[in-house]
This record gives C-alpha cells, structure tokens and sequence, in this order.
C-alpha cells in the first residue's frame, strides 16, 4: 500500500450513540495529555527538570509491564551510553555530577520512557502530548522565562520564547480541524514570512523546508520516486537559502533583518554554518580530547581558542573578528551554540552518540513523512526544528523534551517489533489519521 497525504473523508453525520461516546473519550483524552504535556512549563531545575518529566518518572516504571519495540529499546541504550559517557567525562575533569550537562540525557530518558508509556504509538496521543509541551514552553516564557530573559518587545518575544511552539499549536488547531497537510504547508508559509519580518531568519527556513517537503510530496504523489521528490527539495532550499538572504539584504523585510544580514556577511561565516562563528571552536575541542572530552566548554584552554580562530581563518572567517566576543556570552561563559557539538566537546564521542542518532531519526522522519497521515505535517516540523537545534542551538529550556518527542515519534513508526502489544503494525486508521498510513 502506498501513502499519500489527501485530505482527511468528512465526517459522517448523524453519530451513533457508540460513535458520540468514542469521540468523547478522545476529545477528553486528548484534552487530558494537552495538560499533562502543559506541566512541562512548571521549571524545577534549570532546562533538565520539570513538572512534566517529573510525571514522566512517576509512570516510568510501567515500562517494563509492557512489551518494547527495536526502536524503543535503541533509543533507551544510547541514551544511556551518552548520559555515562558525562559521568566519567564529569570525573575526569572535576564537574559536578549534579551539574545540568551531566544528567541533561538522563533527563531525556525519563521524558522518553514517560512519553512511550504515556502514548506507545498512537499518533493522536503522541502529538497532543507535543501540543501540551509547546503549551507548556509558552507558559515558562510568560511566567519565569521572560523576567529572566529580559525579553520585552514583541520581535524579541516571537524569535526567543513563543515561535516554534506557536507553530506546533497552530498545526495541531490545524489537524483537530481536518484541514489537509497542503493548507498545513501553506499555514507554514505564512508563518516563514511572519518570523522573516520579525528578524527571525531560522524559522523562516524551519518552516519553509517544512512546506517543501510536505507540498512536494502532496504534488508528487506516485509520479515520481522519493529521491527524485528530495532532490527537488534540495534543490527548493539551496534556492531558499539564496533568495531569504537577497530578501534580507534589500531591506524589504526591515532595517534590522538588513543590518544582521550584513553583518553576518561580513563574517565570512561558510553558509553551511547557517551563520553561526562557534563551530571552529568546537571542532578544535573535539580534536584535543575526542574521546572523554572537556567536561564544560569552559574548561577550553588558550591553546584550543588559539587553534580554532586559526581554523576559522583558513576556512574564510574574516581575521579581523572578535572571536573571543563571539565566543563568549556576556557572563564570560563559553558559547558552543550546538547541542551535536557541545555533547561532544564537554561530553566525548559516547555522550554525543545520542544527538548524532536524533539526527538521523529527524531525516528518517522526514523521509518517511507519508506515514504520519494527516499528521505528517506535526511530524516534519518536529523534525526539521529538533534537527535544526541540535546542530546550531545550544541546550535551553523544554528542548530535551522536544527531542524526546521527536525520538518517540521515530520510534513510533520506525523499527517496530511485530506481535507486541505496543509495538505491533498500527491496525484501521483513525479519522485523524485518515490519509491512508502505511509501513513501508
């Protein structure tokens, strides 16, 4: 069977009794894990601990009454090997156990084992459950997140507290309407060009690549192969990533997105560093200890500083920047700005073992977007914004349970264990997941 992504069957009128009833324990269920999913908001310690991962621990045991799929089974394991590959880097190089970098996987985990027991792999459970996490993120910025951010106007609030969330909580609305993946792809648009207006330039291109995999493959169909359809993709975003910064630089879409485009260029920044300066400084790290690594970037050495500027200037960054400016925050700390990078420069191979996979689930996801049905949409945009992130964000707040949710929708059509209770091959689709899904 193969899958498409057509618009959902319209609902039949004149509901049975049974069917009224069903459909009001789905919208009561789906309204109860949008809460639970919403504790994510309540911070308990720092980016790693919140109200949402601790009910995640409360119903982590119940995993082992239940039968796991390859997928989960992997995702648990190399969790594990990446939250140990920190402790015996923490011992090496004198860090606190308890610091937020050493158990930042352990955390993970537990969201990932609450999620799974929460929602196995029912896609309905598993994407209210990412709604209530978004919901959950717009309420730590509304209440701790932005007193301590110091975030005031409305530009600062969209690019550093409320865009990727809204942007799940849209597309849910968007889905709990039944309104097709195409439209979904256009509500995307708009959105890119909203955040290119509020000088919010990598979300534009989240929410763009998002559109032109999901229009791409709704027009494509069974006309053409799924590598065909990815080379026209690629070949739509190294159009994007050419026209966004022309669009910039002309100061259609305002004199601040002008001027940080400039600048930017100026840099000499390679465009596959999307603009970010710390990716030579975590590649001279990885090489010094590649292995255990330094357990806090802010251990580095002058001679790791002095070998990633040098490294920076024979790949065409401008000799004349500030790197220790750029390099640095405000509070002297220093800034990696890569989740992939940092585990493993603080962490060594084996804790960055874990970003590496999320990555590959995030393509895979992307690859495999038809199988989501009406979902699609919900699960690329996860994809694209978890794999985003981990390569050019650092650590912040609810961005591990993001990834967990990520891992959990991989999992959830991904290396599945056939005849399990849990993990077995999803029976008759739901309305919401109409579109014909299929494992392939």
């Amino acid at each position: 069977m193969t899958a498409t992504l057509d618009s959902p069957k319209p609902a039949t009128t004149g509901l049975t009794f049974e069917a009224r009833r069903a459909l009001g324990k789905r919208v009561i269920s789906s309204g109860v894990l949008i809460v639970l999913g919403a504790t994510s908001g309540l911070q308990v310690m720092g980016f790693t601990v919140t109200g949402f991962s601790g009910l995640c621990l409360l119903v982590a045991p119940a995993l082992f009454l239940t039968a796991t799929s390859r997928g989960d089974r992997l995702i648990i394991v190399l969790a594990t090997v990446a939250f140990a590959g920190f402790i015996v880097s923490s011992q090496l190089n004198d860090l606190s156990f308890f610091d937020e970098r050493v158990i930042q996987w352990a955390s993970f985990a537990i969201y990932f084992v609450g999620i799974t027991v929460i929602a196995g792999r029912d896609l309905e459970r598993l994407f209210s459950l990412a709604a209530g996490v978004a919901l959950g993120s717009c309420l730590y910025f509304l209440t701790a997140g932005l007193p301590f951010s110091s975030l005031s106007t409305f530009e600062d609030l969209w690019k550093y507290a409320f865009a990727p969330s809204v942007t799940l909580i849209g597309l849910y609305v968007l889905v709990r309407m039944k309104i097709p993946v195409q439209i979904q792809a256009v509500f995307l648009v708009l959105l890119a060009g909203a955040s290119l207006v509020l000088n919010f330039r990598s979300h534009a291109l989240v929410c763009l690549g998002s559109a032109a995999v999901l229009l791409v493959t709704w027009l494509a169909r069974e006309k053409m192969s799924r590598f065909t359809q990815f080379l026209i993709v690629a070949g739509v975003g190294a159009g994007l990533g050419t026209l966004i910064p022309a669009i910039a630089r002309s100061g259609i879409a305002g004199e601040a997105v002008q001027a940080k485009t400039e600048l930017q260029d100026s840099t000499g920044v390679p465009a596959i560093l999307a603009g970010r300066t710390e990716s030579p400084l975590s590649i001279a790290a990885i090489i010094d200890k590649p292995i255990f690594g330094w357990g806090s970037a802010d251990n580095l050495t002058t001679e790791v500083f002095a070998r990633g500027e040098e490294f920076a200037i024979s790949i065409g960054f401008d000799p004349n920047l500030p790197f220790y400016g750029f390099w640095h925050l405000a509070n002297g700390a220093t800034s990696l700005h890569s989740v992939l990078f940092s585990s493993w420069a603080e962490g060594g191979v084996f804790a960055a073992v874990l970003p590496v996979f999320l990555v590959i689930a995030a393509l895979t996801v992307i690859w495999n977007s038809p199988r989501y049905g009406i979902w699609a949409a919900m699960a690329v945009q996860i994809s694209v914004q978890a794999g985003w992130d981990l390569l050019f964000s650092p650590m912040s707040y609810n961005l591990l349970a993001a990834f967990a949710l990520l891992a959990a929708v991989f999992a959830s059509r991904h290396l599945t264990t056939p005849g399990s209770r849990r993990s077995r091959a999803p029976g008759p689709v739901s309305e919401t997941e109409h579109d014909e899904v299929a494992l392939r």
